[in-house]
């Protein structure tokens, strides 16, 4: 048998599941970290599917979801899905990283027979996985044993392994997604098998009311962390609980934990762990309540409320000493004066503090952007690698490359504010609607900018001549501008954009834009959106539902590439800020991908409301969503164009009510207006 049948890659997922055995719709929900009901609705579906293979799906009363079939068209089915494993999306160092999370959760040692059937690939590729996982488990302090005839297992001390997970958890979350998992119902991406394999360290239901408790304790004490510590304290007791209620007990070296009970952090550690212990009904350790002060210690306070008088005593004086170092290190590096501003002194000092303690403590400091600023920046963290000598130097101390991204990071703000703020115009001519909100968004994504004037695109040379202090043009439109530097930009301001425009502040011209398509004729690219434009009617309950729907609806779309890729690239671009256009009720899911090949236009209305973060932080009740996708190579026109369908949901009057309810004929009709 060779399997011609197109299963998707949940289809293959459920499938794999009920190789295993009779289950429930629950329990397969639970696998793949989605609804019962997203589970349900792909069964009929499967079924034909499988029908077209000899094999059953059988749904029974009290017996839950079977497959039936002759041994041997099963056997083919797995042995099928198996060589399809890559192509689902799991790579080599992906199943490696998941490898070792299935070896910590299992505490008995495992065969390589099991984690072949865990993984769906031989136990040669187990056993060549294995080899770089006792590599990468080198570099923690822990040991891969392998023992003939009794299995596989790492062995190593408790804060190694922590360490491991949380490193491995971080890899995975950033801040923003961990919020958003709190917020929406605790439900987590089901794309991302890592990401489902964490919640054997945590107790889903447990966080919420641990943020709860740490707000609650933080708040009476009058203590203000940022939100990054807030979030990876609120991790570090999320893992420890669970790991405690499993019966590993984490150490700590006496004369630390002796110095640490003599601070205030620790008295207030102590007062969360009593809330957390009538919480949860179990007793938590001194040496735990050493290590939650050693992250209240090393946290960064907003306002400057830093106080390590206790531990390491360092003075506000010694911080701004060694600030100035740093600074002026740096500045020989890059041939500027950087230690001359009081204010950015006065930020690096206030970072120092809590910083250096860190190091001297040997916490871990994390930098959620470091590639980005290594990728964006290498002249700044080449800088920041010399200045970090000073650092090593005056407080003998090893400076990760965690805290020279920080120390970059200063760095930039320092030359950032050498050259004050730029002075840009806008152009906007599709209305002043649209031009309203891409004001807001550049305000609020880039503080530093200052918006002198906008205009329309026939009143830019007048404008040009009127201030003279312009360092740059924004134009939602291409211009033949010769005398400013033109940044073109989408009128909803994407993430791209604003790292174009980031660049040109930096360093006085824009970033250069990726090699693009030659330019089509007005009438070519109006066709072209319009000709794959789709208008469906989707069911959902929350965003992950709806992101599911609008797979299924497009992947059928000979413009689409992977639906997969469409999906991450939607969902990551709805993590960053919210896409509903404030009081319309309409949600824009827009992204430049690879997993189309042309642009593609659809708009899918919900049966019920979905509520959705608008372009303002606020939720909202959304009724529709108008999905814009482009290929990462498209050209001006059919980017300009797409931004006028956004822009026309505001300035067009009765736009907004037809894409939520009018007639297909009637949609396309404005479509035509909007675009031509």
């Amino acid at each position: 048998m060779v399997m011609d049948v197109d299963f998707t890659r949940r289809e293959r997922q459920i499938v794999k599941v009920l190789l295993e055995g009779p289950t429930t719709a629950e329990k397969i929900s639970n696998r793949l970290g989605v609804s019962r009901r997203t589970v349900l609705r792909d069964l009929p579906g499967l079924s034909e599917k499988l029908g077209d293979l000899g094999i059953k799906l059988c749904r029974k009363s009290g017996k839950g979801i079977s497959l039936e079939g002759e041994s041997d068209s099963l056997e083919r089915l797995k042995q099928e899905l198996e060589k399809s494993s890559e192509e689902e999306g799991i790579g080599p160092a992906e199943r490696q990283k998941l490898i070792m999370l299935f070896l910590l959760e299992k505490k008995e040692p495992q065969k390589l027979y099991s984690l072949s059937q865990e993984f769906g690939v031989t136990e040669s590729t187990i056993s060549n996985d294995l080899d770089k996982v006792e590599r990468m488990l080198s570099g923690y302090g822990l040991k891969l044993v392998r023992r003939p005839g009794l299995g596989v297992f790492i062995k190593g001390p408790e804060r190694n392994i922590r360490q491991l997970i949380t490193d491995l958890f971080y890899e995975h979350f950033d801040e923003t997604w961990l919020v958003r998992l709190m917020r929406e119902n605790l439900q987590g991406s089901a794309s991302e098998n890592v990401i489902n394999r964490f919640f054997g360290f945590m107790e889903k239901e447990w966080l919420k009311e641990i943020e709860i408790i740490l707000k609650k304790t933080m708040e009476e004490s009058g203590i203000n962390l940022a939100d990054s510590a807030f979030l990876g304290l609120l991790v570090h007791i999320a893992l420890a609980l669970k790991r405690l209620k499993n019966g590993e007990a984490i150490s700590m070296d006496e004369g630390v934990l002796s110095g640490l009970k003599e601070t205030r952090e620790f008295q207030l550690a102590a007062r969360l762990a009593g809330r957390l212990r009538s919480a949860f009904g179990m007793e938590i350790p001194e040496e735990e309540l050493g290590y939650i002060t050693m992250h209240l210690l090393g946290a960064k306070l907003r306002g400057g409320q830093e106080d390590f008088r206790e531990l390491f005593a360092m003075s506000h004086r010694e911080a701004v000493k060694a600030s100035l170092e740093v600074l002026k290190e740096a500045g020989r590096e890059l041939n500027k004066d950087l230690a001359k501003d009081p204010r950015v002194v006065e930020d690096l000092a206030i970072h120092l503090k809590p910083a250096i303690a860190r190091m001297k403590m040997g916490m871990e400091i994390r930098n959620p952007i470091l590639s980005q600023i290594k990728e964006e920046y290498p002249d700044l963290m080449s800088a920041a690698a010399k200045a970090a000598r000073t650092l090593e130097k005056r407080f003998g101390v090893k400076v990760p490359e965690e805290e020279m991204g920080y120390i970059a990071m200063h760095l930039g703000a320092a030359l950032e504010r050498e050259g004050g703020k730029a002075g840009v115009v806008l152009v906007c001519p599709s209305g002043l609607g649209s031009a309203r909100m891409l004001a807001s968004r550049i305000k609020k994504e880039l503080p530093d900018l200052e918006i002198i004037d906008v205009v329309s695109a026939l009143d830019l040379e007048k404008t040009l001549v009127k201030h003279p202090e312009v360092d740059a043009v924004i134009s939602t439109v291409p211009l033949e501008e010769q005398r400013r530097p033109v940044i073109v930009v989408s009128p909803l301001l994407t993430s791209e954009d604003v790292e174009c425009i980031r660049a040109f502040v930096r360093k006085g011209t824009p970033l250069g834009r990726k090699s693009q398509k030659e330019q089509s004729t007005c009438e070519d690219v109006v066709f072209k959106i319009l000709d794959g434009f789709l208008l469906e009617k989707i069911e959902a309950k929350d965003l992950n539902e709806l992101l599911d729907a609008v797979e299924e609806k497009i992947r059928l779309s000979p413009r689409v590439l992977s639906p997969l890729e469409i999906k991450r690239a939607i969902y990551e671009r709805e993590l960053k800020s919210g896409t509903a256009v404030p009081g319309v009720g309409i949600s824009l899911l827009h992204a430049r991908t690879d997993g189309v090949k042309a642009p593609l236009l659809g708009i899918f209305r919900l049966e019920e409301p979905v509520r959705m973060e608008n372009m303002d932080g606020k939720m909202e009740d959304v009724e529709a969503c108008v999905v814009m996708l482009l290929p990462k190579d498209s050209s001006p026109q059919e980017v300009e164009r797409m931004g006028r369908i956004s822009a026309a949901l505001i300035d067009e009057e009765g736009f907004a009510e037809l894409v939520k309810s009018g007639t297909a004929l009637d949609v396309i009709k404005a479509l035509l207006k909007i675009l031509r």
